[in-house]
């Protein structure tokens, strides 16, 4: 479940993160529950350019977050204890960033709604495996010890074939936190390609562009058809199944709580029916090059 909360519930900024991406991000103490928690802090503009269409349009990126939290969770993935929406004021967010959200949604806002997550005290794989390094011959070989962290973690065919469903644009190491035995998913923004999405219809980038699974694509960079190898690709492919029954059997539910706080019935539906026809297996198998 996520919580969805005021501005009274915001106990105050702390140090900021050690790393970024390329999203406003910060820390703060938050109160949920009566319980005051660490979590970082991703407050997000109403309004975006579209690197579609070049016209601002309604930013998805909170519907994005909640909806990748609830989805994972209900298909078995790691996911931090706790997370949310909390609007917060303007004067809340630290004054760096909220001059650089003026600059992404086109002008001030009073206030936020930001996703928040409790810091879970790991690490992402970027930071473990690569943090503090300047000499190329160091890089390189962190850089294939983050690529065997990766290929050796029991889920990554699940975590990639959770990418494909949802059309994550934007997977990469640096939203996996190095909890082990698997790794702790989090920053879904990017699902359904862009959050400039409309109900029923996947986002776009612009003319050229193709949506990718960023994770697959690194691993196979550095480890040449990693992802076309057996076992790895029927392990995709059952993993794939499986969220058809997490879908049905509790993901709905969840997904349809979280879009009825922005949406009607019908919009719903719309969006429901979307990630349902997802689920075709044998679609998923052509487009990997298996056979049924």
């Amino acid at each position: 479940m996520i919580h969805t909360l005021g501005s009274d519930a915001f106990a105050g900024a702390l140090k900021a993160p050690k790393a970024v991406g390329i999203s406003p991000l910060f820390r703060a103490n938050i109160r949920v529950n009566g319980e005051r928690l660490r979590c970082y802090v991703k407050p997000m503009p109403d309004m975006i350019d579209c690197p579609a269409t070049r016209r601002s349009v309604e930013n998805r990126e909170i519907i994005n977050e909640a909806l990748g939290y609830v989805l994972a969770e209900a298909c078995g993935f790691r996911v931090p204890a706790v997370a949310g929406i909390i609007l917060l004021e303007r004067e809340q967010i630290p004054q760096h960033l909220a001059e650089e959200l003026t600059r992404l949604g086109g002008g001030a806002q009073a206030n936020y709604l930001c996703w928040f997550s409790q810091d879970m005290n790991h690490p992402n794989l970027v930071q473990k495996h690569m943090k503090g390094i300047t000499l190329d011959f160091f890089h390189q070989r962190r850089l294939k010890r983050l690529v065997k962290h990766i290929t050796e973690a029991p889920n990554t065919p699940k975590v990639i074939a959770f990418d494909d469903w949802l059309f994550n644009s934007d997977r990469h190491p640096g939203n996996l936190l190095a909890s082990t035995p698997d790794p702790t998913l989090i920053d879904h923004g990017r699902i359904l390609v862009y959050p400039n999405w409309q109900p029923g219809r996947l986002g776009a980038v612009g003319a050229g562009y193709r949506p990718g699974n960023r994770l697959r694509n690194f691993i196979d960079e550095h480890e040449p058809n990693w992802s076309e190898k057996l076992p790895k690709k029927s392990e995709m492919l059952m993993a794939y199944n499986s969220f058809a029954v997490s879908f049905r059997e509790r993901g709905e539910t969840a997904a349809r709580a979280v879009l009825a706080e922005f949406f009607d019935t019908i919009d719903t539906d719309a969006i429901v029916t979307l990630l349902r026809m997802r689920h075709d297996p044998a679609a998923y198998a052509k487009a990997s090059g298996m056979v049924l």
